[in-house]
């Protein structure tokens, strides 16, 4: 019962709400009017959701991820009923921070920065991700 993809599942399980929701927002946010101008203009399918579609949702994409990631990456409850804490196998780094919290504080201080580390570097990459780029404005 416990196993790796026990614990994907746990993370898919809380985080997808967290993306779905962000995705659709960004989604709704294309205009149909400028579908239907670039439908005119000759696009169609996969080249109308590549080069118009997908840019302009793309705000709400990359927040889903980052929301998604960062609320699967601090995942406890459903990780642990799941895929249990078997070390090296199923075990998570906040299940890790909990197990070694008893024993040695300084090792959970020190995983717990990691995972802060790891947080902040997301946040930089989803910030690079959603700089403007002045060759891909659309309106």
């Amino acid at each position: 019962p416990f196993s790796e993809a026990a614990v994907v599942i746990a993370q898919v399980f809380v985080a997808m709400p967290f993306y779905i929701r962000t995705t659709q927002v960004g989604f709704a946010s294309v205009s149909k009017e400028i579908e239907d101008a670039a439908q005119v203009d000759g696009a169609e399918g996969l080249t109308l959701l590549r080069h118009i579609t997908l840019p302009i949702a793309r705000r709400g994409l990359v927040a889903g991820l980052v929301l998604a990631w960062a609320r699967a990456l601090g995942e406890f409850g459903a990780t642990l009923l799941f895929a249990g804490n078997l070390q090296g196998r199923t075990q998570t780094m906040p299940l890790l921070i909990f197990t070694v919290f008893t024993t040695n504080i300084d090792a959970a201080i020190f995983v717990a920065i990691i995972l802060i580390m790891m947080a902040f570097i997301a946040l930089l990459i989803s910030q690079w991700l959603l700089k403007d780029n002045p060759q891909q404005e659309i309106v």
